[in-house]
């Protein structure tokens, strides 16, 4: 007993053979547990009375949460149909008032971006248009001064009394919620407030700056009509001495001019004393008629040299503000539920099917390894047993015309000289009949009639016949048997000519 290999070996390529010849029943297998599984999820869906769209962790999506710091993570969330509904509507309505803030911002910013464009574009052509500062010629000034000092008597022109030193200009009533902040206001905000125009001083600006003197003062210089006002405050200059006093300047590029601007600023003069004859007399004198100094024109071009940088700065600042005005918009995305359930009926049924393939396969892998069949020649392993011929025709492997052809030979060689053969298997006939006709035509070709098919357990015709050969079947025959067999023959001191595997 000890000739043989105990250890069986797995031969795994065999193995797989065996499984695929059960293909079938395999597939038939998976089939029925795929057809459970989506039994069981349909039942669950349609007919079990509760609501597939509350069915919990039915869809993810990803959510941002917010961070002890301040940031913000990325997190996966899983919800029922019914909750992702809701969010995602939540996050259409937040959207929407996030496209809206943004957009308001942007018109907001645009417009601005707007109002800066049409300053540098009035800068521009003031600059173009500028008697002073396209002149390459001496510039002359000549400066007026006004005094105005206060009558008694007061009209219904609602102009603000002037008390000489001790003007205030009307400032509106302040809260009490803002006096507070008031007082936290600089030292310069506090002096320009106090530095407003009094109205005399403010109606004095506004008249010498209406359409009518305006349009006067062009044409006195041969300008066209539509001459902007800064052009125009350029040549004439109003500066706020104190509150009942002030200077007017007027400059050109030639004498001849400024005598023309003065014959304007005449008609002027009349008209202001007109209008505040009851309230105040206005006394004016020229003070001064010289040339401009150019190193004025040349600081004046300067500082609007750099209004227009400030100008182009401002608009480049406020372009890339449009651009990076923060819109948090959330992802939105849509599922259908029918959708989902055929996904949940597709997961119960590939599921079922791959249970029922594991099992399937667990089975008849253990069926292979534990039904003490014989799968492989290699199993015997003894040393004056040969093997004539391994056909191969099992349930998972085709015969092999070439082995038929060796039995057939190596019989009719084996068998020379002897006059009964018996061929000895644990199967019956019709079991192995593929090999012992093989074995009959060869031993008839010898001349060989005697030929009987026997069990192992038929010890009397064993031990008549001149010979034996054995013939056993693979995946049919017991291991054990054939095992049993081969040594009880041995025992007997009987000539085993070889085995024939079926």
């Amino acid at each position: 007993m000890n000739q043989y290999k105990e250890d069986v070996e797995i031969d795994l390529v065999r193995l797989f053979k065996y499984l695929l010849s059960k293909s079938k029943m395999l597939l038939l297998i998976g089939i029925v547990f795929g057809l459970a599984g989506l039994s069981y999820k349909y039942y669950d869906v349609e007919l079990s009375g509760r609501s597939f769209a509350d069915e919990p962790n039915l869809v993810s999506y990803e959510k941002n949460i917010k961070q002890p710091n301040g940031t913000f993570r990325s997190e996966k969330q899983k919800a029922s149909f019914n909750q992702y509904q809701a969010e995602m509507e939540r996050r259409e309505k937040n959207n929407e008032v996030q496209a809206s803030l943004a957009s308001y911002e942007k018109a907001n910013i645009s417009s601005e971006i707007k109002v800066l464009e049409n300053e540098l574009k009035d800068q521009q052509k003031y600059m173009e248009n500028s008697v002073l500062l396209n002149s390459d010629k001496v510039c002359f000034e000549a400066v007026h001064y006004y005094l105005a000092s206060e009558k008694g008597v007061k009209n219904s022109i609602k102009l603000q009394p002037v008390i000489k030193n001790k003007y205030v200009p009307a400032v509106p009533p302040v809260q009490p919620s803002k006096k507070a902040k008031s007082e936290d206001k600089s030292d310069a905000e506090v002096i320009q407030l106090e530095d407003k125009d009094s109205a005399l001083i403010s109606f004095a600006r506004t008249l010498l700056y209406t359409d009518k003197f305006k349009n006067e003062f062009a044409s006195a210089l041969g300008l066209p009509e539509d001459t902007s006002d800064k052009l125009i405050e350029e040549l004439v200059t109003l500066n706020k001495i104190d509150d009942i006093s002030f200077s007017i300047s007027l400059k050109a590029t030639s004498r001849d001019d400024v005598y023309k601007l003065q014959k304007v600023l005449a008609q002027y003069d009349t008209e202001l004393t007109a209008f505040l004859k009851n309230e105040y007399d206005i006394n004016s004198n020229e003070i001064s008629f010289a040339k401009v100094k150019s190193s004025y024109v040349d600081t004046l071009r300067e500082k609007e040299t750099q209004k227009v940088n400030s100008l182009l700065i401002r608009i480049e600042n406020k372009k890339e503000e449009l651009n990076e005005v923060p819109m948090e918009i959330e992802p939105i995305s849509s599922v259908d539920l029918n959708k989902l359930k055929l996904k949940k009926y597709a997961i119960f049924a590939f599921g079922g099917l791959a249970v029922g393939l594991f099992l399937a396969l667990g089975a008849f892998t253990c069926v292979y390894l534990f039904d003490g069949r014989l799968h492989d020649p290699e199993n015997l392993m003894f040393e004056d047993l040969k093997t004539l011929a391994c056909v191969h025709d099992s349930s998972y492997s085709n015969a092999n015309a070439d082995e038929i052809q060796k039995l057939n030979e190596s019989v009719e060689v084996l068998c020379k000289d002897k006059h009964s053969i018996t061929v000895v298997s644990t199967l019956s006939e019709s079991e192995i009949v593929n090999v012992t006709s093989v074995i009959k035509d060869a031993l008839v070709a010898n001349g060989i009639s005697d030929f009987n098919i026997v069990k192992p357990q038929n010890m009397k015709s064993i031990s008549a016949a001149d010979a034996l050969i054995l013939a056993e079947k693979i995946d049919r025959s017991k291991l054990d048997d054939v095992i049993g067999e081969i040594v009880q023959i041995k025992n007997i001191k009987k000539d085993i000519l070889g085995i024939v595997f079926a």
